[in-house]
């Protein structure tokens, strides 16, 4: 994983998306030294990234609360 500062960010946005791109390597975004931001090359389409997203917060909504009692049945 790589750092970089917003001053150099702007300074070579081109170069550090070229670079997440062709490593697959994310890129930690830091503001006063402390984590801010994240790029990662996307994988897929954007509509299939929002269904999983979509799938994400519903399971997370149906989940909540629940405290195991859904495995009692297993």
């Amino acid at each position: 994983m790589r750092f970089a500062t917003i001053a150099e960010l702007k300074d070579g946005l081109s170069e550090y998306l070229a670079r997440a791109r062709r490593t697959d390597e994310p890129i930690v975004v830091t503001h006063h030294g402390k984590p801010y931001a994240l790029i990662q090359p996307l994988e897929g389409d954007l509509e299939e990234l929002e269904w999983r997203r979509l799938a994400t917060r519903k399971l997370t909504r149906v989940w909540r609360g629940e405290q195991g009692s859904l495995y009692d049945y297993l």
